[in-house]
């Protein structure tokens, strides 16, 4: 699942590369996806004709404004006081086109990240939202497995949006300081680090990615209670989840699963892991072979030389 860089990365580019289109149009392909208003989008979704009628008819006409990120949801302010809430999920993808980017690759992308997979002509079997622009460029959603979700709703209604409410602090954000860490992670002594740092209402936007790397740099097992944690071993999690975080966005994320950028190109952050994904493989720094253990349903990979 895409996390905080790689959001990041999408809303930025989607930002510079959208601001004052107009929608010509829009098609769905996948209606189970749309959702209209703020109400919850249920993972058990009901494909839903006349949500995505609303959806196209809506849009017709409207311009994006901005694009920005919150925790891993994009957020696309339209105007008309409207607002397109996007969740990518496990393997949402946007990919933008207009003639100069279609006249480069063709329309053909490597839409997943195996140098080996064949290029996809888009629109392609998932692709499933396309927004056609009055100036011919196009922005495709493709999601293989078709969790992702897009949900417009009025400005007024975003403070009902329940999955905004429920996120913590932003890591990157000056309100996100040190005593406000101690305190959530201290609220689940018996949890360990590494689910605790992928709570939302934690922290907003890491994963299981970057969870890894922040508890390598730290030092800590990712298998470690938060109560059995000393102040300082907090206090260096807390210290590295920034340098991190804005090392994943530099890079412009991590192309691992099906994560690639708005252009069909990879993030590069995977070239600077150091322990996610490399079970097996020696330690850069000691020599020790990487580890890997299960923790609710993820992998948590570290070294044991270098983390107690």
């Amino acid at each position: 699942m895409p996390e905080l860089p790689e959001v990041q990365t999408i809303a930025g580019e989607l930002n510079r590369k959208l601001k004052n289109r107009i929608i010509k149009s829009v098609n769905v392909n996948a209606p189970k996806m749309i959702s209209v208003g703020p109400h919850t989008v249920s993972n058990i979704r009901i494909a839903s004709q006349r949500s995505a009628n609303q959806f196209v008819s809506l849009l017709k006409g409207k311009k994006f404004l901005s694009v920005k990120r919150r925790a891993k949801l994009l957020i696309f302010d339209v105007s008309g006081s409207l607002s397109m809430l996007v969740h990518l999920k496990m393997t949402g993808q946007f990919i933008f086109e207009d003639n100069k980017q279609r006249a480069k690759t063709g329309g053909k992308y490597r839409m997943f990240n195996n140098i080996n997979a064949s290029l996809v002509r888009l629109p392609g079997n998932h692709t499933h939202v396309i927004f056609y622009f009055t100036d011919g460029s196009v922005l495709y959603f493709n999601d293989i497995r078709k969790f992702g979700y897009l949900k417009l709703v009025r400005d007024d209604e975003l403070e009902r949006v329940k999955e905004l409410q429920s996120f913590g602090p932003e890591p990157l954000d000056k309100k996100f300081t040190i005593g406000a860490f101690f305190s959530a992670a201290k609220k689940r002594p018996m949890g360990k680090i590494k689910l605790t740092l992928m709570d939302p209402k934690v922290v907003a936007g890491i994963g299981n990615i970057y969870s890894d790397e922040i508890l390598f740099h730290a030092g800590v097992r990712p298998t470690r209670p938060v109560s059995s944690l000393s102040n300082k071993e907090l206090a260096s999690i807390y210290k590295w989840i920034r340098p991190v975080l804005v090392k994943g966005i530099k890079a412009k994320g991590s192309s691992v699963g099906d994560f690639v950028r708005t252009d069909g190109s990879w993030g590069q952050m995977g070239k600077f892991h150091f322990v996610y994904g490399r079970k097996g493989q020696k330690c850069k720094k000691c020599g020790h072979l990487i580890e890997a253990v299960k923790l609710g349903g993820r992998t948590g990979s570290f070294c044991p030389g270098c983390q107690k």
